[in-house]
């Protein structure tokens, strides 16, 4: 199909689009229950959550992604120290009303506020703790600044902003914020997009794997004309290892520079060199944007092949387009057009129609002309899918006509996969598979094979960097053959999956885990502060939480026995269940700052904390509500104890005197209490998982 407007084209082209992952959120538990249900009311069912949807580690996670530089730069990038997260000091979700914010801003201030505390040590901790908590609630409760810091993050919140007039509104702040953002991403990447080139080398290898072939061109030849008899003894060794000949070469080189900001200018040169003879080409485009629902293109070639083009773009609507190209090749006929008529059908459905004419005459302009190119129409329909799509196109015509359909898709790992299968009039049967990966940040390598069943077996290797592609295609029958077209298919395959599951996704997960003891090492000192942090905010905390556990305890509502943050081990409810009240209290009176579980004897190597103290502060009028939508470590008295892996936390607490426990992921809400976390009287029970 001609190639339409290039906005919807690219589209057409090729579809990168990732599957993102759902995530359920908790709802915050109404502040009051009725005397009949002390439970929570309104909370998402706990078993909403799916536990195979976790993430193991840092490691693995990347593992997944596109290459080992943009896998590394990605475990770089996570596991760095991230800024301190507004909604996780305050303990409110991203949907907050200004009350919700008002009211938990309040709450810290009664523990957190310096004047509530008398020591030195104490007042200095306060007032460290107090002034992100002040930070947050100023920018939370401004809705401009929120804004800026939804969109952006903190370090725009924090600007002086001076990307627009004071009165501008959201959208004016976003496009000049996005313009100057857009400003240097276009410098940075100027060098990598302006020049693209192509090398296309064909290869005839069919001599190596048809021996016939090879025995017809190794025949001498004889007087008057003839042929000695083909030879029907089997080749040897040195017959078979010989290089393919060199049946083709094409080069292509184009630049493209941005003349005024509606008008570009693109120049590329080609050259081709067959069986001995070149012809070289030289062609200059101008493409004008001439509103924002129509552009066109003026296109000229010199060379070998002389031609003019023009090409017209109208968009009528969000859901229609139409185009028409003129192409000239001699003044002795008029141009030969192309128009094609687009339409949205449905969100992911598009259907276009297609018409040629051809070289055709006009009166007696065109009366000369060989005729060789004969109209034709074709109607299409391209339908995306999950992370790929397919296209559908039946065209009818004077010379020849064909159906065709072509599949595309993105499979895990950036490896890409394409289908084609076409049944034409003039070729027969022709179809094609093949398949690239991401090798490098900036580099592909893909594999195909093409069949048809009156032209043979094609294999292709392609290389693309940035805007440069090189190109192999190698021939290895004339002569269309089944078995050598499934070997061509399979055996790359199967030799690129053992290289890669026997050599390179182990050479691969070792650095990515050499990456990440890295990024450990170089912010082991911010990770150390953030747990003095977190140790002295348990510490100013502990007279408040004190006395919540005395409130909770006279009206026997809900007390926090336990609760662990980080890399869990299996729960064991054994301990817990032997605790009495008194036992539960002089845990609270004992706790200092926060222990690291194992970091001291032979259990050393577990990674997680214990924040008892940190979650029963959350605790208000028998109610626990902690949001979700961010990392948990930003909470007051959380911190990261095992950079890089997934953390979740579990809470075991007693709620009438009942035991529960629930377990959640580390961006997931909890709710308490709720009557699916309690825990049956049996002594293997599990945490319910959210």
């Amino acid at each position: 199909m001609t190639h339409c407007f290039d906005s919807w084209g690219r589209s057409f082209g090729a579809v990168e689009a990732a599957a993102g992952r759902g995530r359920s959120v908790l709802k915050k538990p109404m502040s009051s229950s009725s005397p009949s249900d002390p439970y929570a009311q309104g909370a998402t069912d706990p078993h909403d959550y799916d536990p195979d949807e976790r993430r193991s580690s840092a490691v693995d996670d990347a593992f997944e992604e596109e290459d080992l530089e943009t896998a590394e730069e990605r475990i770089e990038r996570e596991n760095a120290p991230s800024a301190v997260d507004y909604y996780a000091v305050l303990n409110v979700e991203r949907t907050a009303t200004e009350e919700d914010i008002k009211n938990s801003y309040r709450r810290l201030c009664l523990t957190f506020h310096p004047d509530k505390h008398h020591r030195p040590e104490d007042k200095a901790t306060a007032e460290s703790r107090f002034e992100k908590i002040q930070k947050a609630h100023d920018v939370l409760s401004d809705p401009v600044k929120r804004h800026i810091y939804d969109t952006y993050g903190p370090d725009a919140a924090e600007m002086s902003w001076e990307v627009g007039a004071r009165g501008q509104s959201r959208e004016e702040i976003r496009a000049e914020f996005e313009r100057q953002s857009r400003q240097r991403q276009e410098i940075a990447a100027e060098t990598l997009v302006k020049s693209k080139g192509e090398i296309l080398l064909s290869l005839d290898a069919s001599p190596i794997f048809d021996a016939d072939v090879w025995r017809s061109r190794h025949r001498r030849r004889l007087p008057l004309g003839r042929f000695e008899p083909v030879n029907t003894q089997s080749r040897g060794l040195a017959d078979v290892l010989q290089w393919p000949e060199v049946t083709q070469a094409f080069v292509k080189h184009s630049w493209e520079t941005q003349i005024t900001q509606q008008s570009t200018l693109i120049v590329n040169g080609d050259v081709m060199a067959r069986n001995g003879i070149g012809v070289g080409n030289v062609t200059g485009t101008l493409r004008h944007i001439i509103s924002p629902l129509m552009w066109g293109e003026v296109s000229g070639t010199i060379g070998q092949s002389p031609m003019m083009q023009g090409k017209l773009v109208k968009n009528f609507s969000s859901d229609s387009f139409a185009t028409i190209t003129a192409t000239s090749q001699t003044i002795s006929g008029p141009p030969t057009l192309v128009g094609v008529l687009g339409r949205r059908i449905t969100t992911k459905t598009t259907g276009y129609l297609t018409y040629r004419t051809g070289e055709w005459q006009l009166g007696p302009w065109g009366a000369d002309q060989d005729f060789r190119e004969r109209s034709a129409c074709s109607l299409g329909v391209m339908r995306q899918v999950e992370r790929g799509q397919w296209n559908v196109d039946v065209q009818v015509g004077v010379a020849h006509s064909h159906i065709s359909l072509s599949y595309f898709k993105v499979l895990p790992r950036s490896i890409r996969g394409r289908f084609s299968l076409t049944l034409s009039t003039l070729l027969g049967a022709q179809a094609s598979v093949a398949g690239d990966k991401k090798i490098t940040k900036y580099s592909r390598i893909g594999l195909g094979v093409d069949c048809v069943s009156m032209g043979g077996v094609t294999f292709r290797l392609k290389l693309a960097r940035l805007g440069q592609k090189f190109v192999l295609p190698i021939m290895l029958s004339p002569q269309f053959d089944m078995k050598l077209a499934f070997w061509a298919a399979v055996l790359p395959v199967c030799v690129s999956v053992a290289l890669d599951k026997f050599y390179f996704s182990p050479r691969r997960k070792h650095r990515l885990a050499q990456k990440l003891s890295q990024v450990r090492a170089a912010n082991a000192e911010i990770l150390a502060q953030r747990k003095k942090e977190a140790d002295d905010a348990v510490r100013i905390m502990k007279d408040s939480v004190l006395r919540k556990v005395e409130a909770e305890e006279s009206r026997n509502g809900l007390i926090i026995v336990e609760a662990l943050y980080g890399k869990l081990p299996p729960s064991d409810l054994a301990p817990i269940r032997a605790l009495s009240m008194q036992g539960i209290k002089d845990i609270f009176e004992n706790l200092g700052p926060i222990s690291e579980e194992g970091a001291s004897g032979n259990d050393a190597h577990l990674e997680y904390i214990d924040v008892t103290m940190a979650v029963q502060s959350l605790v208000n009028n028998s109610q626990l509500h902690v949001s979700g939508g961010h990392s948990k470590v930003n909470i007051i008295g959380f911190y990261d104890p095992c950079l890089g892996e997934q953390k979740r936390l579990r809470i075991t607490y007693k709620f009438q005197g009942k035991l529960h426990q629930v377990e959640v992921d580390d961006q997931a809400a909890v709710a308490a209490p709720l009557r699916a976390h309690l825990v049956p009287d049996r002594p293997n029970s599990r945490a319910t998982a959210i």
